[in-house]
């Protein structure tokens, strides 16, 4: 690989899935459910950066705030975004629980 070429970007979501048509989705809505994860990307909102999961349920699923620090890893490893696009990565164990801040929506990420 050339010195330059590891900046081009990078994709972060399987071929052939057209996110244009998909609808948004908050985790909460997958409360007691699971999917695997097609692939993700960040976007910039009034609440700074966040991270939406595009799911093998046809639902571009917003995350939660803490989740981009754990998608900007993954996003900078090759082996887990080649991973997750062959549809080895998935989100599960999702449900409500209260915080000091509120309610949130708690999930794992699982190896499939």
């Amino acid at each position: 690989m050339g010195m330059f070429s590891n900046l081009n970007a990078r994709r972060t979501i399987k071929e052939g899935i057209d996110t244009d048509r998909m609808e948004f989705k908050k985790l909460s809505e997958f409360c007691g459910t699971k999917f695997v994860v097609n692939g993700f990307f960040f976007t910039q909102g009034k609440y700074g950066k966040q991270v939406v999961v595009v799911g093998n349920n046809g639902y571009l699923v917003n995350m939660p705030a803490r989740a981009v620090e754990q998608f900007e890893k993954i996003a900078e490893n090759d082996v887990m975004v080649d991973a997750m696009i062959d549809g080895k990565m998935g989100i599960g164990n999702i449900k409500k629980i209260t915080t000091r801040n509120g309610e949130t929506t708690a999930y794992d990420l699982e190896d499939i």
